[in-house]
């Protein structure tokens, strides 16, 4: 006699501890990185993309990757300001960070060359102290 067996499925959902594994290791890019020159972008596009990736950790415990993309892109401060007040945990000083940063990562200003930007000393650019502590306390590392 044979006997079938059909297993039913099963729904695992990985993203959000994808995603926060991802958002590590731009964190430690950024800790390991060291700049060839005085001045370099780099530091606060790996910030800004762990910042997005463990922001978005969070949501995905609840919704899609596609829900998550559509929601939010790739602005920070809106994907922040969508997540719990229990885990909205940034002070004043570091929202502030965080909009001036996403102001220029969603126009892919850390990650293209912007003429103006260099001219001015790139002084339109955050407090990168304060970026790199929003990612940690965000983290958790």
């Amino acid at each position: 006699m044979n006997i079938i067996i059909t297993p039913g499925t099963a729904h695992i959902n990985l993203s959000p501890d994808a995603f926060h594994m991802w958002a590590t290791h731009y964190l430690k890019c950024k800790n390991d990185f060291r700049s060839p020159n005085k001045f370099s972008p780099v530091p606060y596009f790996l910030l800004c993309r762990a910042i997005e990736l463990e922001i978005k950790a969070r949501h995905l415990r609840n919704v899609t990757q596609t829900q998550v993309k559509d929601n939010y892109g790739h602005d920070l401060v809106k994907a922040y300001g969508a997540l719990t007040s229990t885990e909205q945990i940034l002070t004043q000083d570091e929202e502030t960070t965080l909009k001036i940063a996403n102001d220029i990562y969603r126009r892919k200003g850390f990650e293209y060359f912007e003429g103006m930007s260099a001219l001015n000393g790139y002084k339109e650019f955050p407090d990168l102290t304060i970026l790199d502590s929003i990612a940690n306390k965000l983290i958790g590392v």
